[in-house]
């Protein structure tokens, strides 16, 4: 669960959200990212590197350019945590209180 919250943290931000959604089916070098968004070089890395942190990107070095793309295994991992969760959206079953402290 770690994992998954360190996850769901990282597509905490606008920015990031966004930067996943230009990724899917690419891989981009930082400038590109950079011209796709109106902010600074130190502020898109930062995003990119909270991204990797949480095992959402990956990266590769080609030559002097590093490119991001991203992790399927990651998108997986949050698939299968949704469709873990979808069965029981609709249901509202109400359960009896099983604390020790019940009044």
């Amino acid at each position: 669960m770690k994992k998954l919250a360190i996850f769901f943290k990282a597509l905490g931000d606008e920015t990031r959200l966004s930067i996943v959604k230009l990724l899917i089916g690419k891989e981009l070098c930082v400038c590109d990212i950079i011209d796709a968004f109106n902010m600074s070089q130190p502020a898109i890395s930062h995003h990119l590197k909270i991204l990797k942190h949480a095992g959402i990107v990956n990266d590769s070095r080609y030559g002097k350019w590093i490119y991001y793309s991203l992790n399927p295994q990651a998108l997986e991992m949050m698939e299968k945590f949704l469709l873990e969760l979808k069965p029981g959206i609709h249901v509202k079953k109400r359960c009896q209180p099983m604390s020790p402290n019940k009044i």
